[in-house]
């Protein structure tokens, strides 16, 4: 079922289907996280409904482009950037692709929430087992298409789980992205982080 739901923030909306993967608070933190200025140019790869988007133009200015395999999610994040009068496109590609289609060097800077689960058996729904478990070295595919698609000096957002850091931080580094800002993030003051916001730089 599409449901339309309030962001909570100046009357913006987001189209999501209970039957393919939705937004969770990982997202809202990112878009909190990051750093852009109005006009520079972003692209965020495996957009899903469009939230990183439709929040990160709204809180910086900046011009977004987002990117997803799945039609049936671009759709809803079309659907989402009209009802919000926000010029956002949105393009039904895989985020290997994005490069060659859209120009290396084309951007100031990327986000990403990429799927980092890798343990356990996937979701048999072939839509959310690809949003939330890398089962076939998304996050890598990920990061070398940032890396292609951002200028010199562009920036890097990503999310991840706070005890995959390290992890990350060795991936970054296989892709010249050095990490420049890191913000860890919990539950309530008194747990652990469960997870870590990083800004890296090519």
């Amino acid at each position: 079922m599409i449901r339309r739901d309030d962001l909570q923030h100046e009357g913006l909306v987001l189209y999501q289907d209970d039957a393919l993967p939705r937004f969770d608070a990982d997202a809202v933190h990112l878009a909190h996280f990051l750093r852009l200025r109005r006009g520079e140019r972003a692209i965020d790869l495996g957009c899903g409904t469009g939230v990183l988007c439709v929040l990160g133009a709204a809180f910086t200015g900046a011009a977004f482009t987002g990117v997803d395999i799945e039609p049936r999610l671009v759709a809803l994040a079309r659907r989402s950037a009209k009802e919000n009068g926000q010029d956002i496109a949105f393009l039904t590609l895989d985020a290997r692709d994005a490069p060659a289609r859209l120009g290396h060097g084309a951007f100031d800077a990327a986000v990403c929430n990429p799927p980092y689960f890798t343990a356990g058996p996937p979701s048999p729904d072939p839509a959310r087992a690809a949003a939330r478990h890398d089962a076939g070295g998304t996050r890598e595919a990920m990061l070398r298409a940032a890396f292609l698609l951002l200028k010199n000096g562009g920036r890097l957002f990503l999310c991840c789980p706070a005890a995959g850091l390290a992890a990350a931080f060795a991936a970054l580094d296989a892709h010249r992205l050095e990490p420049k800002r890191l913000q860890l993030v919990a539950a309530a003051p008194e747990r652990p982080p469960r997870l870590a916001l990083i800004e890296a730089k090519k």
